[in-house]
């Protein structure tokens, strides 16, 4: 049994109908995000597409040959283990509760790690965007995906979570990603309905902002259930208050395709800006009310 299924049927299923439906949610928020937007562009939109379109370039094939066929094969691998046997034998809806529950965890605690110095190197890629939409959320290192594979798709296996289950979890993952990194503007009324449950756009907004305790906040993907109970949720910071960015890396000139590509290499710059500044803010209200 292969550890990178990339033919397997659970993915050749996941190309037929995910994908095809992940680009039209994406193709949703574009014009969304066109027509209603959240925040102010501080930089040409076609030099940033271009950028973050030329980086998910080797981005998006490493997690479809690598991660997704991990995320299978893994899972068949552990399948006949004492934990998928346990699984196995509660209620089927009570399983993929806890099946979704235990990969959404998954995703937040990862985006702790990535946060942590050694991963951070990989991460600044996607953090050193200075404005934020829906390309952001293809701006990522391929060395990040192929980083993730032991976490993302070996805990899942060891959980004994099936690898359907993975796979529809990984394309939801794929959609709120889409989603919340999008330059949308809910009505306020809207994302404070949804932010109890769901990661929207302000919200994870403030997870780009250049004040880092802000940065620090909001690290979940889908459910903002694990910001709440480990005291990460942020949402009191209007949006029109938020720099975009890591301070240390305000230049866009040096933000081209193949620095961006080589600065996993480049030590962490403090965070600071190069004259050694530090962006701070000072808030005001409960950090769970949710601003304009």
């Amino acid at each position: 049994m292969s550890l990178f299924p990339v033919s397997h049927p659970f993915l050749k299923r996941f190309d037929r109908w995910a994908a095809p439906a992940l680009a039209l949610v994406g193709l949703g928020l574009l014009l969304l995000e066109t027509r209603r937007p959240l925040r102010r562009r501080t930089r040409p939109r076609l030099e940033r597409w271009r950028r973050n379109v030329l980086l998910a370039a080797p981005a998006m094939p490493a997690a479809r040959l690598t991660l997704l066929p991990a995320m299978v094969g893994l899972a068949q691998r552990a399948a006949p283990h004492y934990a998928a046997r346990r699984l196995a034998q509660l209620p089927p809806a009570l399983r993929l509760a806890l099946e979704v529950l235990a990969l959404d965890y998954l995703a937040y605690s990862w985006h702790r790690l990535l946060h942590a110095p050694l991963l951070w190197r990989l991460h600044r890629v996607h953090h050193n965007d200075l404005d934020m939409d829906l390309t952001t959320a293809w701006r990522f290192h391929f060395g990040e995906m192929l980083a993730s594979i032991p976490y993302r798709a070996g805990l899942p296996a060891l959980l004994g979570i099936r690898p359907a289950t993975v796979l529809a979890y990984e394309a939801g993952f794929e959609a709120c990603t889409a989603f919340h990194h999008s330059n949308w503007r809910l009505p306020l009324a809207t994302e404070r309905w949804l932010a109890p449950l769901l990661v929207t756009p302000r919200a994870h907004g403030i997870h780009h902002s250049q004040v880092q305790r802000e940065t620090d906040s909001n690290f979940g993907v889908v459910l903002t259930l694990w910001d709440r109970l480990h005291r990460t949720l942020r949402l009191n910071v209007p949006q029109a208050a938020i720099t975009i960015g890591v301070p240390a890396y305000p230049d866009p000139a040096r933000q081209t395709v193949a620095q961006l590509l080589l600065l996993p290499l480049a030590p962490p710059q403090p965070w600071a800006h190069p004259d050694g500044t530090v962006p701070k803010r000072r808030t005001a209200g409960p950090p769970t009310t949710l601003h304009e």
